[in-house]
């Protein structure tokens, strides 16, 4: 070929978060326990291969709550679900200590109940996050349910003016999905501050033991995604080409991938290594490789060795 691959590396804290990684070994668990098949509402993780994976374990993936069968063993997804979820399955006879285990993260839990708590000390509480995404659809509810603001990009910030204008709101505090990008949350208070007259958007500790900020933001992007994200702007500052493994729908892995196009790196966003092309890696000599928190060890391995094969 004429040109060679000198040096590949996979940026820290690449491929599964605890959260992700405890949801499927419950899923498993619960499959192989149960003789018959086991139900979850849309997909327990955001990696059609994985997806795939433990659909040849038993365990069958819907959209739409009517397709689980009454009294159904089930199990509901990482990102957390709306109460609504909770309600209908109670009404088919599908509850928690009985056939619904709730492999929520932990993580999704805590943004719930931080929401909460601010809801009830008098603020308006508003998300930054992707309003079709499950944990701030699951988050919302928790709030104002549909009326709930969801703000998606920084250049968004004048939502969060116009909400504060019209509703004259004593208190206003934002939170975050978990998976958002750390830099952007933090232009988004920045855009939010520079054009706000008055008090301005301060830091509340996710503690929560201060609640005196008439305005204020709660850090609720989690420790993984930080670390991800971290790992991923060190590798690509030092590459030639990065490839970002993730599912399509994956919020945290469209991060990493945002990220690398923003640092100007030439990067490619793959779900599997036969998507890989030869041509990619003209003329490259360091290659950096990074993925989300859904995607496996496997094909993290086989993207890698893929890579190897193409510069041989």
């Amino acid at each position: 070929m004429g040109w060679i691959v000198l040096e590949i590396k996979i940026a820290k804290n690449s491929g599964f978060c605890f959260g992700v990684k405890k949801a499927i070994e419950v899923a498993e668990e619960v499959a192989k326990n149960n003789k018959g098949k086991t139900y979850v509402h849309g997909q327990l993780v955001h990696n059609e291969k994985v997806i795939n994976d433990l659909g040849n374990k038993g365990i069958v993936f819907v959209e739409n709550l009517a397709e689980i069968p009454d009294g159904a063993i089930t199990v509901l997804r990482a990102h957390g679900e709306p109460g609504s979820t909770y309600k209908t399955l109670n009404e088919k006879s599908i509850t928690k200590d009985n056939n619904l285990t709730d492999a929520t993260c932990p993580l999704v839990t805590l943004v719930h109940n931080v929401g909460i708590k601010l809801k009830e000390n008098g603020y308006e509480v508003i998300i930054f996050g992707k309003a079709d995404h499950p944990e701030s659809i699951g988050t919302k509810f928790h709030l104002k349910g549909n009326d709930t603001i969801i703000v998606e990009e920084p250049e968004e910030y004048q939502k969060v003016l116009e909400f504060i204008k019209n509703n004259n709101s004593e208190k206003v505090a934002i939170i975050s999905q978990t998976t958002m990008s750390v830099y952007g949350y933090k232009k988004l208070i920045e855009n939010i501050n520079s054009n706000l007259s008055g008090n301005k958007f301060g830091q509340i500790q996710l503690s929560l033991r201060d609640l005196s900020e008439k305005y204020g933001y709660v850090d609720t992007i989690c420790n993984p995604t930080k670390q991800r994200q971290s790992g991923t702007e060190e590798i690509a500052k030092e590459s030639d080409i990065v490839i970002v493994i993730g599912g399509k729908n994956s919020s945290n892995s469209k991060e990493l991938y945002t990220k690398c196009k923003e640092l100007g790196v030439e990067s490619y966003f793959i779900q599997s290594a036969e998507q890989l092309q030869a041509d990619w890696f003209n003329q490259k000599d360091k290659v950096g490789v990074t993925a989300g928190a859904s995607t496996p060890d496997y094909l993290i391995d086989e993207v890698v060795n893929k890579i190897k094969e193409l510069a041989a």
